[in-house]
């Protein structure tokens, strides 16, 4: 993605020039998908963990729940013995409120992936607002608190930032991914995660194709055992993001 901000800023003017650097810049920070760049401003939102003394790596799952993705990942996850943290859509939750209860019930941690699965980059403050109020009041319904928000598409403005904080959410990105809707093979997705597994790394995949390639999750689920193997052979422990960020 290329989003020339400084040279659209030059043609406005200085006005419009302080509005980008508020609104979009850090959205271009923090697009993690798109630059090689790994901290966003002022420590705003994290993309790995530490090191410390006993290494660990965080799974994550987006996009869910899904009625066939998530109950597959869920029983997967078991059979590894492995925990994870789930950042689930509240347009979602809404209409499977039983499949996050089971997600909890299972043992794993739940974030928030906003309401809609809507890029935030040329979205209003106020738009911004109302999509995580209502993901937070869907969750809430839902018996959940979250701690932990991952905008959609890895894209946060100024103004995700500040909804995300003022509900105490703290935002959190990736260090490697699967990319499933690129490729149905599982050991491709299973190497690109392993090529950045470090200590402290943040693993992205999905327990959903509502927002990607038809079947996605099954090449994530398929990956699953492989990314589990990788781990052991590098002495890292699965572990939720709150244990990550302890």
């Amino acid at each position: 993605m290329d989003l020339d901000v400084g040279a659209i800023a030059r043609g406005l003017g200085a006005g419009a020039a302080a509005v980008l650097a508020a609104e979009y810049l850090p959205s271009v920070a923090v697009l993690g998908q798109w630059t090689p760049l790994r901290s966003a401003p002022a420590g705003l939102c994290r993309w790995r963990g530490p090191a410390p003394a006993a290494p660990a790596a965080a799974l994550t799952f987006d996009d869910g729940p899904h009625p066939e993705g998530t109950p597959a990942v869920l029983d997967r996850l078991d059979e590894l013995g492995l925990r994870a943290t789930f950042f689930p859509l509240g347009s979602a939750v809404e209409r499977h409120p039983d499949l996050l209860a089971e997600v909890v019930r299972r043992g794993h941690e739940v974030g928030t992936h906003g309401y809609r699965h809507a890029h935030h980059l040329l979205r209003s403050p106020a738009w911004v607002a109302r999509d995580l109020r209502r993901a937070a009041a869907v969750m809430a319904g839902a018996g959940a608190a979250p701690m932990w928000f991952r905008p959609p598409y890895g894209q946060a403005t100024a103004a995700s930032f500040v909804a995300a904080r003022r509900r105490g959410w703290r935002p959190v990105l990736w260090s490697t991914w699967g990319r499933e809707w690129s490729t149905t093979d599982h050991r491709a997705v299973a190497a690109r995660i392993g090529s950045r597994l470090r200590p402290g790394a943040v693993v992205l995949l999905h327990d959903s194709d509502a927002h990607g390639r038809p079947g996605m999750w099954r090449t994530a689920l398929d990956a699953l055992p492989l990314v589990a193997a990788e781990l052991d052979r590098r002495g890292l422990r699965p572990v939720t993001l709150a244990q990550l960020f302890r």
